[in-house]
């Protein structure tokens, strides 16, 4: 219906259609025909051409304010448009579990804010069962997770690939017995894979101690059921949990042995009361990783923000 308003416009500022034809670079007779095209298809004159300089007429006045309502909104989204181009404006939401909400994507973060001050980044903590239904849905974008997710309907880049670890409280006097198997600290953070593991032949030696178990729907909790069973070891569940900082807490309070991912022993404050060892198994490694839906258009704002992280 406004197609061609420009031209209407014009002669609308100018007051004149030879002064509008030279400043649109047409000729006169030019510019005329299109205007007359433009009342034709509207049904109504726009301009009275019976004075000196043409007028309004009434139709044309209600045409003229709603044709600047149009330009400015289209004003206005072109420079939505540039903005969005060059990431100052937009919206990211993340999902992750209390481990990764509160100790891994917060640096991540900072670190996209610092580059991308404009760009909203929204934050969901909740279960991995919940994310992934979050991811499903497209309320988030990205997901960060240890959990795995099927190719044909989930994209992926892998942050970082961890260990399960044995966390054992050091009081425990099976300490004294596989010394030689303990991980450093130090270790531990420098994601060093080819340190001593120990061998699952030796969790025998735990068959009257407690463990701390995450839940069997929680990735941490089946690799744990499967490295036991694995090792033909029936552990003696004590406490079953929701998270691995939990069943951390209860370790170093010298309660129970868990199983704790790197991940979080790289990030959260030490004390002596725990010993840690890295199990001989294939089911105790694995990739840590950035997920998002495979139909789903990625913004320029995602994009950047996995650019980001693939540099670090």
């Amino acid at each position: 219906m406004f197609h061609g308003k420009e031209y209407v416009m014009t002669v609308f500022e100018e007051q004149s259609f030879s002064k509008a034809s030279e400043r649109l670079f047409v000729s006169q007779p030019s510019l005329s025909a299109n205007v007359k095209r433009i009342e034709k298809r509207l049904g109504h004159d726009i301009f009275d051409r019976s004075t000196i300089p043409i007028k309004l007429t009434e139709f044309g006045v209600e045409y003229i304010r709603n044709a600047k309502e149009i330009q400015r909104i289209e004003e206005d989204f072109q420079q939505y448009i540039s903005k969005v181009d060059n990431l100052q404006y937009g919206r990211i939401a993340i999902g992750g579990t209390s481990l990764f909400a509160s100790m891994i994507l917060p640096k991540l973060m900072a670190k996209f804010n610092e580059a991308y001050p404009e760009i909203q980044i929204d934050l969901f903590e909740e279960t991995s069962s919940k994310l992934i239904a979050l991811l499903h849905e497209g309320e988030i974008d990205l997901l960060l997770d240890n959990t795995f997710l099927d190719s044909r309907y989930y994209d992926h880049f892998q942050f970082v690939t961890e260990s399960l670890l044995l966390a054992v409280p050091e009081k425990f006097q099976v300490n004294d017995l596989l010394a030689d198997y303990q991980l450093s600290l130090e270790t531990i953070k420098k994601n060093a894979s080819d340190s001593i593991s120990l061998p699952l032949k030796y969790l025998k030696e735990f068959k009257d101690a407690p463990f701390a178990f995450l839940k069997v729907t929680n990735d941490t909790g089946a690799r744990a059921r499967a490295i036991c069973q694995e090792g033909q070891f029936v552990p003696n569940i004590a406490f079953e949990v929701e998270q691995q900082l939990t069943a951390y807490n209860i370790s170093s309070s010298g309660i129970a042995i868990s199983f704790i991912g790197e991940a979080l022993i790289q990030h959260i404050s030490h004390t002596d009361q725990v010993k840690y060892y890295r199990l001989e198994s294939e089911n105790a490694k694995r990739p840590v990783n950035f997920y998002w839906k495979r139909d789903r258009y990625q913004s320029k704002a995602v994009t950047a923000f996995l650019d980001i992280i693939r540099k670090k």
